[in-house]
């Protein structure tokens, strides 16, 4: 594990990594080092796979729309398994068949860009900071879009909503059976998580 990080970044690399279970992979973990709950974070990594090359990944986090954060001194996956969650299959006798994992040396560089915390203030590259805040206003705009297809055409021009090319882009159905709640329950807890921290005076 090399930590590429600036030498006064709130989070750091515990150096732990771990094979995906699909065997395509590394996940590398965090550390929140800071006394405060991180609301963001940018991270980069050069993660190792099954083949001769690495793997470059942009990791971001952004819990603006959440209830839930990344705690103090809370270790957490950087690079997490959706990542990388294909199951690798070879073409056998005419039928597409899952390769066994392979088994490989896990290493991975690392380096965190931005980070924002529960309270607004922000660590890091300013640019990537603007980049995380224009994306978290298309998704408050995304929400609020969804519940005011849901409270003005029901349950169908919600579900034609959801597969608008913008809304297809996030894993909500996938969130919602996780969480074992209807979509638009989801949809209104992250839209009502959003706007409070608004009202609070962060953005």
């Amino acid at each position: 594990m090399s930590d590429l990080s600036a030498s006064d970044s709130p989070i750091s690399f515990t150096g732990a990594t771990k094979v995906l279970k699909t065997g395509t992979a590394c996940v590398v973990t965090a550390h929140n080092n800071s006394s405060k709950s991180l609301l963001a974070m940018v991270a980069t990594a050069d993660v190792a796979t099954a083949h001769e090359w690495d793997q470059p990944v942009t990791f971001q986090y952004d819990g603006f729309s959440k209830e839930v954060l990344i705690d103090p001194g809370l270790d957490f996956d950087v690079v997490d398994e959706g990542l990388y969650s294909g199951v690798e299959s070879a073409l056998v006798n005419g039928v597409w068949v899952e390769t066994p994992p392979q088994k490989f040396a896990c290493h991975a560089k690392t380096k965190v860009l931005f980070v924002q915390f529960a309270d607004g203030s922000t660590w890091g590259d300013y640019q990537t900071g603007k980049d995380v805040m224009a994306r978290r206003a298309k998704n408050i705009a995304l929400l609020s879009h969804l519940v005011d297809a849901y409270d003005i055409g029901g349950e169908a021009a919600f579900a034609a909503a959801l597969v608008e090319p913008e809304s297809r882009r996030h894993p909500l159905k996938f969130e919602a059976d996780y969480f074992k709640i209807t979509v638009i329950d989801l949809v209104r807890k992250r839209l009502a998580a959003a706007q409070k921290r608004q009202a609070s005076g962060i953005f």
